[in-house]
């Protein structure tokens, strides 16, 4: 079947004169009539069979993986995902640089949030990462100039052939380069998530409260592949405080742990897999777990595994899983501060009247597990 060439026409962000995003996009193939469909062609009533929901469990799942198609990594697209179900992970969201990667060759699938979704096994989420590199990005950021623009969308619906053009070039304001991304958003679907956002710095509390508000409801509080970015300096704030400092003037943002993979032969790669990740609570189904994560329905971690972290009359209850082991810290931080430390594998904390608490777990090797933030 023939490609559908469709340029896209966007509204430029705040006023700001910029070319309209460049996108190829891939033709749906057509499908086979079911039995279903026939039956109904013939005239014939349809029977409807009741099937009973799926439960909702704790998936295993990563935000931000990249594959040989990015152009930084040199991993086949299919071993990226043997690499993830060997090491049961329920679902990864595939983003690749300004690309949306397809992985069953000769099977499009325009217009679904996923790229493969075998009955059983990975379930591998459409995605990209949007990725813009400029220099001298206001605020500012340190002296090497250097700024990154980088969005995920997890679960697109558009597949676009070859790269996606979509940068604003025409401003060194980073609302304006972020509004961007919220502009194709528009038109490929999916969840937007801030990457990285503190890399060489720039990124403020006020500014991160904008985005939110303007439409950012995930935010990467530890991508494990910046450490040092993550937890700030005594001139540049951390993510946890950027975090805090946005949820105290109301908005919705919801914390991520990635691993941020680009290389998957152990810990000696650049960019190593399997350091960072989310577990969400949902049903095994893409939508489902695309719902999930913008509800705020998951935890983030580096190691530590739940088996609650969710509200219970009126509190924010955490529990350690029974199986894990060494010993743990629960720390409930309240409006941006600390109010409670319990040193044990179970806490709760009443939500207050008004603004938020959340919690942070620690194990005694260092390692983590963020629960989102609850209100009334």
């Amino acid at each position: 079947m023939s490609s559908l060439v469709l340029v896209l026409v966007l509204a430029a962000c705040a006023g700001q004169d910029v070319a309209p995003p460049q996108v190829v996009t891939r033709a749906p193939v057509a499908h086979d009539a079911g039995p279903a469909d026939a039956t109904a062609a013939a005239g014939l009533p349809v029977p409807v069979v009741e099937v009973a929901p799926a439960p909702e469990v704790w998936l295993k799942g990563s935000t931000h993986v990249h594959a040989r198609p990015s152009g930084d990594s040199n991993e086949p697209v299919l071993e990226v995902v043997k690499w993830y179900e060997a090491r049961h992970y329920d679902f990864i969201v595939l983003t690749d640089h300004n690309q949306v990667t397809e992985i069953d060759q000769g099977t499009s699938t325009q217009g679904q949030i996923s790229v493969h979704a075998p009955a059983h096994g990975l379930l591998v989420l459409a995605g990209i990462e949007l990725t813009h590199n400029p220099s001298d990005c206001l605020p500012a950021g340190d002296k090497s100039r250097k700024c990154r623009i980088h969005v995920n969308l997890l679960g697109v619906t558009e597949r676009p052939i070859g790269k996606v053009i979509w940068a604003n070039r025409r401003t060194h304001e980073r609302l304006a380069k972020y509004q961007a991304a919220l502009a194709l958003q528009q038109h490929f679907g999916g969840l937007p998530q801030l990457n990285h956002p503190q890399w060489f710095w720039g990124m403020t509390a006020e500014l991160l409260t904008e985005l939110a508000r303007e439409g950012y409801p995930l935010v990467e509080i530890a991508n494990e592949q910046f450490t040092p970015w993550n937890q700030g300096d005594r001139d540049h704030p951390s993510m946890e405080t950027l975090w805090d400092a946005a949820l105290a003037k109301g908005v919705t943002l919801w914390g991520v742990a990635s691993d941020d993979a680009h290389d998957y032969e152990g810990a000696n790669g650049r960019y190593p897999a399997g350091t960072g990740w989310v577990v969400v609570k949902a049903r095994r189904d893409p939508q489902a777990i695309l719902a999930a994560l913008a509800a705020g329905h998951f935890y983030s971690s580096t190691g530590v595994v739940l088996e609650r972290a969710e509200v219970e009359a009126g509190e924010l209850v955490v529990e350690v899983a029974p199986a894990e082991q060494g010993r743990y810290t629960i720390d409930f931080i309240e409006n941006g501060r600390p109010v409670q430390r319990v040193m044990g594998r179970s806490a709760r904390r009443a939500v207050p009247v008004s603004g938020y608490v959340r919690a942070l777990v620690t194990r005694d090797d260092g390692k983590h597990a963020w629960v989102q933030p609850a209100r009334r």
